[in-house]
């Protein structure tokens, strides 16, 4: 099965389903991975500081969790990003379960999204670092469509040698790509442009918020 259609498995169909469920990822992620995915959900309300008019970019957008902070009818341009057929599949029944009109799916991969240079307010980027084959250029990717000073906000898992769990992130296996570690996380970021990122973890779960110089 190639990468992309990855999400199509057993394995996809159940992370969807947990993932619209905050109760019951964060029993599965302190069960499983010995973290807490509050944090996750708790930081979508950066969707709703976003000034009328604004871009957000959700990428990579899986089955549209983050939707959950639009309205519909909002006065905002939400584009949605994702590899997956599958995953764009489900984020196309969520939004239609709730009336959006104006969210865009695209299926893009997150190196070369299809917006302008400088057009996004706020990129959103859950759970798609440590999937990727090149963690940094999406980064870079995010930072050139962000406007000056916009805004990041995303998690990842993080690879190391900490704990037993986090031995278990390994390169090129399942659905992890190249993932980082916690110490590579910060330098991408500012690599990339970003300043004075904002960084929490909860087991091997990284949370990032950082704005775009």
């Amino acid at each position: 099965m190639s990468r992309d259609d990855f999400y199509a498995s057993p394995f996809g169909v159940t992370y969807s389903a947990y993932a619209e469920r905050p109760w019951l990822n964060r029993l599965i992620a302190l069960t499983v991975w010995g973290g807490d995915t509050r944090r996750y959900y708790e930081s979508m309300s950066a969707i709703r500081e976003v000034a009328d008019g604004g871009t957000i970019v959700d990428c990579p957008c899986g089955a549209g969790v983050a939707l959950r902070e639009l309205d519909p009818g909002e006065n905002l341009r939400y584009v949605a990003v994702d590899l997956s057929p599958s995953m764009l599949r489900r984020a196309r029944k969520r939004i239609d379960r709730r009336g959006l009109s104006r969210v865009e799916l695209i299926r893009a991969d997150a190196t070369g999204i299809p917006l302008p240079d400088g057009s996004t307010d706020l990129f959103l980027s859950y759970w798609g670092l440590h999937c990727f084959p090149d963690p940094a250029a999406a980064l870079v990717e995010a930072a050139r469509i962000l406007k000056p000073g916009g805004r990041l906000v995303g998690s990842t898992f993080v690879r190391g040698r900490d704990s037993l769990r986090q031995r278990l992130i390994r390169p090129d296996v399942g659905d992890f790509g190249k993932p980082g570690t916690a110490e590579d996380i910060p330098r991408w970021l500012e690599a990339a442009g970003f300043s004075e990122p904002q960084i929490r973890r909860s087991g091997p779960m990284l949370f990032f918020d950082a704005q775009l110089a």
